[in-house]
């Protein structure tokens, strides 16, 4: 009953398989005739490359590699950097396909760092994805984790939950090699969900595929089975090469186990012809290693032993290749992080140039502005100058009329001096000659009493009358204020000085200021010329002169001061 639901199911995807496939050529068949009428080469071109490659990817990895090459080829020529980052991305993930890790790897990587560039998201996160995927078939878990992470992060804030769920089913197929097979069924329930939402049947077809694998694990057959049904009958649809290949090898092992050996072997042989057809190796092996179990529970132990030799062989030749991929991987690693290093170096030194080039520009910026303030200072400066100029010479004209304004008031100050001067020395001459008269007419009458013996009355009488007038008060007085103008505040500073001094001492410092001489001095004074000379030596004690030091030049800087 089982092998002839298998084999009713069988024929069911055969047909699907004839009209999907039909569907999926007709499409490739669609794009080419457009490129073959589209002449112009063009970023549209590019497209439709890119496309057809796309197209290309599941059902016949070859045939993407070729027109990835010529979107590349094209992009390059017209410098189409999002051509090129997909061409890249195209190529890399048909690499991965083949089995050709190394330089998928690359291709990816280099599509990745133009949607960088180009500052693509969407794009960063898909070759991401692909990425971890490549990391996963080398069996570096935790790389692969960290890009499934990454593109995770960038599909969330883009709001892309189909590829979410994508790179979800892909870190279950970890965990499930890993044994975590609870935590597997969680992200592939996930992914379910989000997949038949958006109507995405391989993403589908590949969930149910990994939950076949997992309730395999569990030993759980009839579910395994149901799930690997339903992904064969959506793998047809989208012709996945691939998943196909892998669920006609799982379906051979829940027949296998549920001792369904005809259909096992069938199932299995299908999936050896197609892998063989695809060069899909590490299925060839799975194949191998189901066929020499069948063998043995089937009682045909020399064909067991031939698929296990066949299964040694090719797996000590995968062995060898894993090997030399992984060895491949960590050179092109060594290389990716000297080129990485290369970059850092550019970048930083792109940055030093930037700086300096900023730097330069700057320096630039400020001598033109410095040059700018000083142009504007110099001739604000000029024209300060030429105003101060003329001010100056407006100044020094002024300052040459206050000059000779000045000299003409100092000449009639002097002359006023002089005058004043001349005034003090005419009072000091009448002085002089009114006393002198005086004192001789004195001295006549001193001789005429002598000569009469006595003293007459009327003589006595003109005695005194010349005594009176040889000292008169009021005359010293206009004296005074006619020195005083010429000497001001004469008086006052040499009081200040010796408050001691009387008033004949004054008159002597008077007399004295106009250079007169002790006969002259007395004469005016109405002494002899012996007691002026007293009055002078007194005069001296009271200004506390020092031997040698002249009366007239003390008193001479007592005015000054």
């Amino acid at each position: 009953m089982n092998q002839f639901i298998v084999s009713v199911f069988l024929g069911i995807l055969f047909v699907t398989h004839v009209g999907f496939a039909s569907d999926k050529n007709k499409k490739i068949d669609s794009l080419k005739n457009c490129l073959s009428s589209h002449f112009v080469e063009n970023s549209e071109k590019v497209d439709l490359l890119n496309e057809i490659g796309y197209e290309y990817w599941i059902i016949n990895p070859n045939e993407s590699v070729k027109y990835g090459n010529q979107a590349l080829e094209l992009s390059e020529q017209l410098n189409y950097k999002s051509g090129l980052a997909r061409s890249k991305r195209i190529i890399g993930v048909a690499h991965w396909a083949q089995g050709n890790l190394n330089s998928g790897l690359q291709y990816l990587m280099e599509s990745h760092e133009v949607y960088s560039n180009l500052k693509d998201a969407e794009g960063q996160a898909n070759t991401m994805l692909n990425i971890g995927m490549i990391y996963a078939d080398l069996d570096l878990y935790e790389m692969a984790f960290r890009n499934y992470n990454e593109a995770i992060n960038k599909f969330t804030s883009l709001n892309l939950n189909s590829r979410i769920a994508t790179a979800y089913t892909k870190m279950a197929g970890i965990f499930i090699n890993q044994g975590k097979l609870e935590e597997a069924k969680k992200y592939l329930l996930y992914s379910l969900e989000i997949h038949k939402q958006n109507n995405f049947k391989y993403g589908i077809a590949e969930v149910h595929s990994k939950l076949g694998s997992l309730y395999l694990k569990k030993n759980d057959t009839e579910l395994a089975y149901s799930h690997i049904q339903l992904s064969m009958l959506l793998g047809e649809q989208i012709l996945d090469i691939d998943g196909l290949i892998n669920n006609y090898i799982l379906l051979g092992r829940i027949n296998r186990i549920n001792n369904q050996l005809a259909v096992a072997n069938k199932d299995i042989n299908v999936a050896l012809s197609r892998a063989k057809e695809n060069h899909l190796k590490k299925y060839e092996l799975m194949a191998y290693d189901e066929l020499s179990q069948l063998k043995k529970l089937q009682g045909k132990p020399e064909e067991a032993l031939q698929y296990i030799h066949l299964y040694i062989k090719l797996k000590d030749s995968l062995f060898n290749i894993q090997k030399a991929k992984q060895i491949a991987y960590l050179e092109f690693e060594n290389q990716l992080q000297k080129k990485e290093r290369e970059v850092v170096m550019l970048k930083s030194k792109d940055r030093t140039d930037k700086l300096i080039k900023f730097m330069l520009f700057v320096v630039i910026v400020l001598i033109l502005l410095i040059t700018f303030i000083f142009y504007k200072n110099h001739k604000k400066n000029k024209e300060l100058l030429q105003k101060e100029q003329q001010l100056l010479g407006s100044k020094n004209e002024l300052a040459k009329h206050a000059l000779e304004n000045s000299k003409l008031k100092e000449k009639e100050l002097i002359q006023e001096l002089e005058f004043k001067n001349k005034e003090l020395t005419s009072y000091a001459i009448n002085f002089l000659q009114k006393n002198e008269i005086l004192q001789s007419i004195q001295d006549k009458v001193n001789l005429m009493e002598k000569k009469l013996g006595e003293a007459l009355p009327e003589l006595k009488q003109l005695k005194v009358t010349i005594r009176k007038y040889l000292s008169v008060d009021k005359e010293w007085e206009d004296f005074k204020i006619v020195f005083e103008k010429v000497h001001g505040n004469f008086y006052s500073k040499l009081l200040a000085r010796h408050p001691d001094l009387k008033a004949n001492d004054l008159k002597i410092c008077s007399l004295t200021m106009l250079n007169l001489n002790i006969k002259e001095t007395a004469g005016i004074m109405g002494i002899s010329p012996e007691s002026a000379k007293t009055a002078r030596y007194r005069l001296r004690k009271k200004l506390r002169l020092k031997p040698g030091q002249e009366i007239l030049n003390y008193l001479i800087e007592v005015e000054k001061s």
